[in-house]
């Protein structure tokens, strides 16, 4: 029996290498997580669906009562509650204007002016009076 005096297979004659080595998978490369950004895109839609609301419905004489305490409280500072695309949005601003056509009103907070549907305002507090005018 000989035994090879070269143990490292760089340095030995290529007759004396076992050709039946398997070659093994190559680069494949194992990817355990590749599922994850679509499992977190699936968590982000349902915690999205989770928190949209429907949009509030109300009667006459609550959107009268509304209508009411907004006329009163044109140059004041309010806090509104609204209706915005399947989400609840508080807002601190100051009443500027109501505009009787188009159903909305315009409201400044800071700088900016953000137009507000009459429809999708469901509370209104004013912080100037600290009188509550609430409509569930």
């Amino acid at each position: 029996m000989r035994v090879n005096e070269k143990l490292d297979y760089r340095e030995m004659d290529p007759s004396e290498l076992d050709s039946n080595i398997p070659q093994g998978r190559g680069m494949i490369k194992w990817a355990p997580f590749a599922t994850m950004p679509e499992q977190y895109e699936a968590v982000d839609r349902m915690i999205e669906r989770q928190t949209h609301v429907s949009e509030p419905s109300l009667g006459q004489d609550e959107l009268q009562e509304l209508e009411v305490t907004l006329r009163n409280s044109i140059g004041k500072i309010l806090v509104l509650r609204y209706w915005d695309s399947g989400y609840e949005v508080q807002l601190e601003c100051k009443l500027e204007y109501i505009e009787n056509w188009g159903q909305t009103i315009t409201v400044s907070k800071g700088t900016n002016l953000l137009t507000i549907n009459f429809t999708h305002i469901y509370e209104i507090v004013r912080i100037s009076d600290e009188d509550i005018y609430s409509i569930d």
